[in-house]
């Protein structure tokens, strides 16, 4: 490693001296002024602490070196009329809404995420490659699988602002850092009380919150507290005309099934479809079919509340020493309805409601049926997840400007997932098909109502899921100045952390209280030591021409793992500014990730799922088996990144600063898993390795029902007679190299009469995406395909400030983009949306009781623009049926009207 690292730093190096001539600039929150080259990051608006710890770094008091800032500060999450936390981070074009996320969890990553959670995704690298901190410290994971932070956790009330690294950092910060750390940083030295209040409406669609911050400031000390109650209602398919199935008449294809209700017959392979007022032997037409779509009535997005409150404190204890303290708590409450469960039932003719077309006498026949009929619209999954972490810590200085920090933090997180309707009792209904008494047979030809007890019986399988997480991390660290060079001071930063996870986990599904299943308690501690040295060579006091700063910044890490081994992560950056209102940049860093540890063990253990796939041969959707699980052979992912750049700030122009910033990953043996990725047959090539056709599947099933697999979605004779299987265990499948460029430019312009203008505009460039999905697919590059990150996203604001007075409006743009899904590539247009923001405080409008109090109207997708056309079968997993749910939303336009009063 040691070579390797010394060559990619020479040649950083030079590639920092080489940007040297052109006029480059870091990527950092445009709308956020910047400090001098080499400064301190700012401190937030309500925080008085003289030096902060800024993400990327863990020397107090300095930026990070060699890597890129992206901020969103308090006034932008004020500017959005985002309810959650990870809507506000998705507004900046580095973060993805690709993989895991609360409306479709079709992506990669996505099949582990059962409580419809978020995660944040930088650069499209992957839902869990990137860290996510609160107040520069780990969180305890969420969700059953214990594999994520959502940083909705977190109510956008108590956020004083959140930090974006998109760059490598466990040499910082260790494990998950791979394309970057997202640092959410609570707001502290809030002084009195603040309430706000937002309706928002959508067609068929609402959200509300209403959230409070109050907090007390003393002479040694500070409190603040924040509560926020955020609900939204369901949005389901049916109210939005361009989320169907048969898309044809788009030019797409039709993705309707036979699984239907009212059903077909099929007998030798002849379809007879069932006529809506029920079969006879003389109305069933030899060569006729029903269609339909059962995904129609689903939610898009499903309905959700969420509850959370946060506390800081902080008192000095005598002159030097500090007390800290930390406290998150959040719950989720969601209800999301999906597709009721559908067979291809085997009916013998002892069924007494058997019904055979004329001319043939079958000893049994397949009905292909869906229950929804039967079972009505309930059919759905209840989502509960909570968290809460608490953190106390003390700081004492020392000697010099020498600061010693210990910390300790205890989190707790449960995910609950209750689902029913789409899955029916086997035993059951073999039963009801084969009774030949009316009262106890269950009827799928139409011509009678079911008996409530019957389908009571067979619709009595449920499925829970559930997931708890216990962390306890403690850290102890100290950092100062070594000693003094004639371009400044030398600091050090060194640190120890242990961090301790138990995770229970497991899934139980069947009959209501005769479920089985599984239950695991899995573990793992992490050990690791740090540390970070800052060399200024050349700063203000010794500066030459050509050199107006010049620092280097050099940080390692270890981390031992009780299950995956020990890894060594350097990381080295450096800031060259020639003159002063210039900043180049570079940095070069090695990563990883560990498995998790459902990576290994799944909660749900090893299971097979019938699942419905578009079939490009047959051009039809058929049903095949995928095969869940753990993998203990499992390794971890590794990663080295590095960037050049730099940040122009005039200085005749305060706050205004031109950024742009290069970026190249290699990413490898990215662990993945396909089971919920419905579309892996429309691209075979690339998945071929876990994809298994004809006999060979038909064995490989056999093998697996006989050992004594629970079957899902259907019966094992369905499993039995599938013709393709799906290897959905997680491997160490993949590579992602990955190049681009990220852009900003942001003008302020101050006026004496006119008012205040801003003006700003962020955006990223891929230059490549390459990924190899298996370790037998091509390394093709995919960027700008369906899937993975388009080639280029941008938004730009433009806002005016006079008096009480505060608009703006908002441009978001993403260019068209190709859907390898079809034959040919077929190519999705590019999608605009503008949003409007209206804003005015009555502080100084002279009315009695209007001080501090601030009304607003914003409207998001001002022209209410559908999604592009996405010729893509819809999936019970969220997504699909012409629109792409990970570039784009169903909501439409929104209008959101708020109110506040400071006190």
């Amino acid at each position: 490693m040691g070579g390797r690292f010394l060559t990619h730093a020479s040649s950083f190096a030079f590639a920092v001296a080489t940007l040297a001539v052109t006029p480059l600039a870091a990527q950092t929150a445009p709308q956020r002024a910047t400090p001098a080259p080499a400064a301190p990051a700012a401190p937030a608006a309500d925080d008085e602490t003289a030096e902060i710890i800024v993400t990327g770094t863990s020397i107090r008091g300095v930026a990070p070196v060699g890597s890129s800032l992206v901020a969103v500060g308090r006034s932008e999450i004020e500017q959005s009329a985002a309810t959650t936390t990870i809507r506000i981070l998705q507004e900046t074009p580095q973060v993805l809404n690709y993989g895991v996320s609360d409306t479709s969890r079709s992506g990669a990553g996505g099949a582990s995420n059962v409580a419809y959670g978020n995660s944040i995704n930088l650069r499209g690298v992957g839902p869990y490659a990137t860290l996510t901190l609160i107040n520069g410290r780990r969180a305890v994971p969420q969700g059953t699988a214990g594999n994520s932070v959502d940083p909705s956790t977190i109510p956008t009330l108590a956020l004083e602002r959140v930090e974006i690294i998109p760059d490598g950092a466990s040499a910082i910060y260790g494990s998950d850092a791979v394309a970057g750390v997202a640092n959410l940083i609570l707001r502290r030295n809030y002084r009195g009380l603040e309430i706000d209040v937002q309706n928002s409406f959508a067609n068929h669609y609402r959200e509300s919150q209403i959230g409070a911050i109050a907090g007390h400031k003393w002479e040694t000390g500070q409190i603040t507290a924040s509560f926020q109650h955020t609900y939204r209602t369901n949005l389901s398919g049916v109210h939005r005309d361009f989320y169907a199935a048969d898309l044809r008449d788009r030019g797409g294809a039709d993705y309707r099934v036979t699984q239907c209700s009212p059903g077909n017959i099929v007998i030798g392979g002849v379809s007879y479809a069932i006529p809506a007022g029920g079969a006879t032997p003389a109305n069933l037409v030899r060569g006729t079919t029903n269609r339909c779509d059962n995904l129609k009535a689903i939610d898009l997005v499903p309905q959700q509340e969420i509850n959370s409150g946060t506390i800081t404190f902080d008192q000095e204890i005598t002159d030097g020493v500090k007390l800290y303290a930390d406290v998150y708590a959040s719950r989720r409450d969601a209800f999301r309805r999906s597709q009721t469960a559908t067979a291809n039932l085997t009916v013998p003719r002892t069924n007494a409601f058997f019904v055979a077309p004329t001319g043939t006498a079958p000893a049994s026949e397949t009905v292909q049926y869906s229950f929804a009929g039967d079972y009505g619209p309930t059919s759905g999954t209840d989502i509960m997840s909570k968290a809460i972490q608490g953190t106390l810590g003390v700081t004492a200085d020392l000697f010099g400007d020498w600061q010693a920090d210990v910390y300790g933090s205890v989190g707790y997180n449960h995910d609950l997932v209750h689902s029913e309707g789409n899955q029916i009792d086997t035993a059951s209904l073999t039963a009801a098909l084969a009774s030949s008494n009316p009262a106890t047979a269950f009827n799928p030809y139409g011509t009678t109502v079911n008996s409530q007890s019957v389908i009571d019986a067979i619709m009595n399988n449920v499925t829970d899921t559930e997931g708890r997480s216990r962390m306890r991390a403690a850290e102890a660290s100290m950092n100062g100045t070594l000693f003094t060079l004639p371009g400044g001071a030398v600091k050090l930063a060194i640190g120890a952390e242990y961090n301790k996870l138990k995770l229970r986990t497991g899934q139980i599904r069947g009959r209501r209280g005769a479920q089985t299943g599984t239950d695991q308690r899995l573990g793992r501690n992490v050990k690791s030591a740090y540390a970070e040295l800052l060399v200024p060579i050349f700063g203000p006091d010794n500066a030459i021409p050509g050199f107006y700063r010049l620092e280097l910044d050099i940080a390692g890490r270890i981390d031992k793992y009780s299950d995956v081994g020990t890894t060594k992560n350097p990381k080295v950056g450096i800031n060259w500014s020639p003159v002063r209102d210039l900043k180049l940049h570079g940095s070069y860093g090695e990563s990883f990730r560990a498995p998790l540890l459902t990576n290994l063990v799944s909660a749900g253990g090893t299971q097979l799922y019938i699942q419905n796939y578009f079939d490009p041969t047959v051009n039809a959707t058929v049903q095949g088996v995928a095969l869940s699980g753990g993998n203990l052979n499992l390794q971890p992912e590794t990663a080295r990144t590095w960037s050049v750049g730099g940040e122009y700030s005039p200085s005749f122009l305060p706050g205004a600063q031109l950024s742009l910033n290069y970026f190249d990953l290699v990413y490898e043996g990215q662990i993945n898993g396909y089971l919920s990725n419905l579309n892996v047959l429309r691209q075979e090539n690339l998945y071929s390795s876990i994809i298994t056709r004809g006999t060979a599947a038909q064995a490989r099933i056999a093998e697996l029902v006989a050992s004594g697999l629970t079957v899902n979605g259907g019966t094992p004779a369905n499993a039995l007679a599938a013709q393709v299987f799906v290897e959905g265990r997680p491997s160490n499948l993949g590579v992602t190299i990955t190049r681009g460029i990220d852009f900003g430019l942001a003008v302020p312009v101050a006026t004496e009469n006119a008012g205040d203008f801003r003006f700003s505009v962020r955006g990223t460039h891929f230059l490549a995406y390459k990924v190899g999905i298996t370790p037998t697919s091509p390394v093709i590059d995919q960027v700008n395909n369906i899937d993975y990150p388009l080639k280029w996203r941008a938004r730009g604001t433009l806002g005016w400030s006079k008096g009480g007075f505060d608009g703006s409006v908002v441009m978001a743009w993403q260019n068209g983009y190709n859907n390898t899904y079809v034959t040919p590539i077929a190519k999705i247009k590019a999608y605009t949306t503008f949003d409007l923001r209206l804003a005015y405080d009555l502080s100084d409008s002279g009315i009695p009781g209007t001080e501090g109090l601030k009304i607003g109207i914003d409207v998001q997708n001002l022209f209410d623009r559908d999604p592009p056309f996405v010729d893509l079968a819809p999936t019970s997993n969220g997504g699909g049926g012409g629109f792409d749910p990970q570039t784009t939303n169903a909501i439409g336009r929104m209008i959101a009207f708020s109110l506040s009063k400071k006190f």
